[in-house]
């Protein structure tokens, strides 16, 4: 099986580690600094007040972990990734912004260190398409998440418009396009992951357009407004495996 490390480095297609993380983080800062934030306040209102330990898979340099960190005070949240470097770069930058309720611990999402049931949450943004076995994965979340557990998946669509894909991808440098439209490449239609999960025992979980409601955007108006990624139609690229909570 390719770990983290190694699909990182495929995805930007450049020889190290060290420089795929620094694209990833560079892209994650210029451009999409505003989608933890809309994620974490998503997952605030669907998953309702919630206690004991959340999971940020393929955590990537934290920004999502400390953006519920904040929005779930009464959580612990844990950010796992499988690259050591950009576990210990999440980690640093949570230990400069002082957060108290946050960890971060490097493994394979394929086989999760958690006992079964154990879990009240799982989030993840931006990296199912990294796993190499998604049926494995997903089967991992349902062994790990507690009996009335809440969900949120989210990654890109592979049959997004053309037509935006190649805007998105103009919006960026060399690196970081190339490993945009691979990773679009490597994602899946939402047929696909309804099929995955409903094999892996989440069948009863919604798959679909990741549309983020009004009281979202309404929280996150001022810093839409100055993101290059405004207006860039979220329900087109991206989808959701959301489940739990008030999600009925």
């Amino acid at each position: 099986m390719v770990d983290r490390k190694e699909r990182l480095e495929e995805e930007f297609e450049l020889g190290e580690e060290v420089e795929a993380i620094h694209e990833y983080e560079a892209l994650t800062d210029d451009y999409l600094h505003i989608t933890a934030s809309l994620i974490a306040d998503e997952v605030a209102h669907l998953a309702e007040a919630r206690t004991g330990v959340a999971v940020d898979l393929g955590a990537g340099p934290g920004s999502l972990v400390r953006k519920l960190a904040v929005r779930f005070p009464q959580l612990l949240v844990i950010g796992l990734d499988i690259s050591f470097l950009m576990t210990k770069l999440a980690r640093d930058r949570a230990r400069v912004e002082g957060m108290k309720n946050v960890a971060f611990v490097v493994a394979d999402v394929h086989h999760l260190p958690f006992q079964a049931q154990s879990v009240e949450m799982i989030v993840s943004h931006g990296a199912m398409h990294h796993w190499r076995r998604l049926d494995m994965a997903l089967g991992e979340v349902k062994q790990v998440l507690a009996e009335k557990g809440f969900v949120y998946i989210s990654d890109l669509k592979r049959d997004a418009p053309d037509e935006l894909v190649q805007h998105i991808a103009s919006l960026l440098n060399q690196n970081q396009a190339r490993a945009f439209l691979n990773s679009i490449q490597a994602s899946y239609t939402i047929e696909e992951l309804v099929a995955l999960a409903a094999e892996a025992g989440l069948g009863h979980m919604r798959v679909e357009p990741e549309d983020f409601s009004r009281r979202t955007i309404a929280q996150n108006i001022k810093r839409l407004k100055g993101s290059p990624m405004r207006g860039m139609r979220q329900a087109a690229i991206n989808l959701r495996l959301v489940g739990g909570g008030n999600t009925v």
